[in-house]
């Protein structure tokens, strides 16, 4: 059966489409978009639909390629630490996540077993190089001086799992910790052997823990490759930016030679403060994401929350759009079939609106709306999302007011 998406506000930054149009799907691909000034793919059946074809009318709503957040922590059945893929990802309009290393090599199949391979969402993986890394609350990994010890490294046995599983390992997770006293960390020259082996991406926690040392930003940065991808860029105390907020000069060179900044929350490492002086000096996200783990559900909320938190410090819908579609799936080499509305590629689309229920504990007050998920289409397949797992209880009618002007 054909799919037509119908009367929605299109926001494709991949094609540079946006207005209300309509989408075509057939066996969970796209094969045809129509607006009243552009025509792309296969039209014919959008302009004279056969008996077999659904139709859904999206009127008021925008229809943009299938969200991604590339920072999620979702190996669930192992530890206290993780939530559902599924809650994170299609219950919350989000149809592909990544796993930023709840997972080291030697627990990497129970993971996709029950993770990737169980989950309606599409799940990929930043895979920890380290033989043993159990995500839990208490950080018990790095309380047992797990992560910073050479013991737990095995290039090779890393380098086995990859291969066993090329097709869901999208990058390396890095904790770039260290012993005290010594000057570098094993688990970064483990992860840097296997990227460069397999052409994969780093994805490189900027992070302070009180029991451990980590590399420091001004060694780490110049080490970091054209594609790597650092996160918690917009946190106040370690990180990309001086005392007084400005960009450091080791970040400057890095961005300059191709390193990607992504956002995401992690406890007290995100500063609303530090991302408008960022966004001021035109430090931009490339990619926003969540972190969504146990114990940030309350401040992180979604990925919807986090885009309307960067609608409210001034970027406009669709760049933040263009963060969580176009930009995420370059970054991890997927844009030949995830992240737009480009025949041939797969039709995962996230539909959403505003709402006028409260915004999120991000935006302290200053905005009065938010974008709400009302739906989620995954390889075709449609789900209506009435309220998304995290979503705050609303606290006023939605607005009559159409989504857009």
């Amino acid at each position: 059966m054909a799919t037509i998406f119908k009367n929605a506000h299109l926001l494709d930054p991949m094609q540079g489409v946006e207005g209300r149009g309509d989408v075509l799907i057939e066996h969970g691909k796209i094969v045809g978009i129509l607006q009243d000034d552009l025509a792309i793919g296969k039209i014919v059946p959008i302009l004279v639909p056969q008996w077999d074809t659904q139709i859904i009318d999206l009127v008021g709503a925008f229809l943009s390629p299938g969200w991604i957040d590339l920072n999620t922590h979702v190996f669930h059945t192992i530890g206290d630490y993780c939530l559902p893929a599924d809650d994170v990802g299609i219950r919350s309009g989000v149809t592909t996540i990544a796993d930023a290393g709840s997972s080291g090599i030697l627990t990497f199949d129970a993971f996709r077993h029950t993770a990737i391979d169980a989950s309606k969402t599409r799940v990929f993986a930043f895979m920890d190089p380290s033989l043993l890394y159990i995500a839990t609350s208490d950080a018990i990994a790095h309380q047992l001086d797990i992560v910073a010890n050479p013991r737990n490294q095995d290039v090779e046995r890393a380098a086995a799992v990859i291969e066993a599983n090329r097709e869901v390992v999208v990058g390396l997770n890095v904790r770039p910790v260290q012993r005290s006293g010594e000057g570098y960390s094993p688990a970064l020259n483990t992860a840097r052997t296997l990227a460069e082996r397999f052409n994969l991406p780093l994805l490189v926690h900027l992070e302070q823990r009180a029991q451990e040392a980590v590399v420091s930003t001004a060694e780490l940065l110049p080490q970091l490759r054209p594609g790597d991808i650092v996160t918690y860029t917009f946190q106040p105390h370690v990180g990309l930016f001086d005392g007084s907020g400005n960009l450091v000069q080791a970040a400057r060179e890095a961005m300059d030679r191709g390193v990607l900044l992504n956002m995401s929350l992690s406890g007290s490492d995100f500063s609303t403060e530090t991302a408008k002086a960022a966004i001021a000096q035109g430090v931009l996200p490339n990619i926003l994401s969540t972190n969504l783990n146990r114990s940030n559900v309350s401040a992180a909320g979604s990925l919807a929350t986090m885009m309307t938190h960067f609608v409210n410090l001034g970027m406009p819908l669709a760049d933040v759009v263009e963060r969580v579609t176009t930009c995420a799936a370059a970054a991890i080499g997927k844009s030949d079939f995830l992240g737009g509305f480009k025949p041939g590629q797969l039709a995962d689309f996230t539909i959403f609106k505003w709402s006028d229920e409260q915004p999120s504990k991000l935006a302290n007050g200053s905005a009065s709306q938010r974008l709400k998920v009302c739906g989620v289409c995954r390889s075709g397949e449609y789900f209506h999302i009435e309220r998304s797992p995290f979503e705050p209880e609303p606290i006023a009618e939605e607005a009559d007011q159409p989504a857009f002007a």
